[in-house]
């Protein structure tokens, strides 16, 4: 009997998911600005995220080695005390993201926010170039610089009315959101080069408690953190339940996704999530898109759709100048 349907079909859960969760953070992460500051929403949120992973990062180091299912196809035994290390760069970049990605949501709206960030996508393959020799052929692909203009221009879309404005798009919030892609797509690229030979639970786990410890410092620094004391149990509910989709959950089922479905189709999936920030945005925070900034939207979009064709092309050009396998 196949069993290829039930994976198969397992996978595009796993990708419907994770689409839903990472739609709707950037509502979550707006509806946060009337109670708190961006430095006590990251530290409460990541403080939750981090404490999720914490019990299976104690139960694999007290084992002293992680095992063989390893996204990158090792396989083997890995001392688990080495994950320590090798997490501390892709935790100092994402660090560094999850300050501008929480910073913006006071500067922008969350339909805006939810669509410029696919930009991510874009800097990781710029990442890549710089740090991954593999990959540098992609610029060669006219896919690939085709999806560049049309992102840059959708970006431009967006911003053009408002770039001189103090209103939601403002100049500050733009600043913000773009570095923070251009941070998420190092991470990226870093998660794939520091800690691709252990199991993706497990260095996201890690990842997450170095966050988290240097997220609740700056809360603790910067943050006014003493108004946590006057939320109602209503919000920390939302607290809690939007970092374990947006941190915990979301990362899973994209992960599981890409296993099923391969990382091309997972992330032309995933495409669909500025989208659910919209519906999310108008039905939850009553925001309202102008025409320009849906168009601008749309073409970020697009070009991410291209930027993937791009990096599938790549792929298979790869795929086959490798020798035949004896097996």
């Amino acid at each position: 009997m196949n069993n290829n349907g039930g994976r198969d079909g397992a996978a595009l859960f796993a990708a419907a998911g994770a689409t839903l969760c990472y739609g709707a953070t950037p509502v979550f992460i707006k509806y946060f600005t009337g109670y708190l500051d961006a430095w006590t929403v990251n530290g409460l949120r990541y403080s939750v995220g981090a404490l999720f992973w914490l019990p299976f990062v104690i139960l694999v180091s007290r084992k002293g080695h992680c095992g063989t299912e390893i996204p990158n196809g090792y396989d083997g035994i890995r001392p688990v005390a080495g994950i320590w290390k090798a997490a501390l760069i892709p935790a100092a970049i994402n660090c560094a993201g999850q300050v501008g990605w929480g910073l913006t949501p006071y500067y922008l709206d969350a339909t805006v926010i939810g669509f410029v960030y696919k930009l991510h996508f874009l800097f990781t393959i710029l990442c890549g170039f710089a740090l991954i020799r593999a990959e540098r052929p992609l610029a060669r692909d006219p896919w690939f610089w085709a999806g560049t203009v049309v992102c840059i221009a959708g970006v431009v879309l967006m911003f053009a009315r408002n770039l001189g404005a103090s209103g939601s798009s403002s100049a500050t919030g733009m600043a913000l959101l773009i570095a923070a892609t251009a941070l998420f797509g190092a991470y990226a690229v870093a998660v794939k080069q520091c800690v691709g030979a252990y199991p993706a639970r497990l260095s996201f786990g890690v990842i997450s408690l170095y966050t988290a410890a240097g997220l609740v410092t700056l809360m603790f620094l910067v943050g006014d953190f003493g108004r946590i004391s006057t939320l109602q149990p209503r919000t920390w509910g939302f607290i809690v339940v939007s970092a374990l989709i947006g941190i915990a959950f979301a990362h899973v089922l994209y992960y599981r996704a890409i296993q099923g479905l391969g990382a091309v189709i997972s992330t032309g999936l995933m495409m669909a999530t500025p989208f659910v920030t919209l519906l999310g945005a108008a039905l939850f925070l009553g925001e309202k898109t102008t025409p320009l900034q849906l168009a601008g939207g749309l073409a970020v979009v697009a070009g991410g759709v291209m930027l993937a064709v791009s990096n599938s092309r790549l792929g298979r050009a790869a795929a086959a100048q490798l020798p035949a396998s004896d097996t």
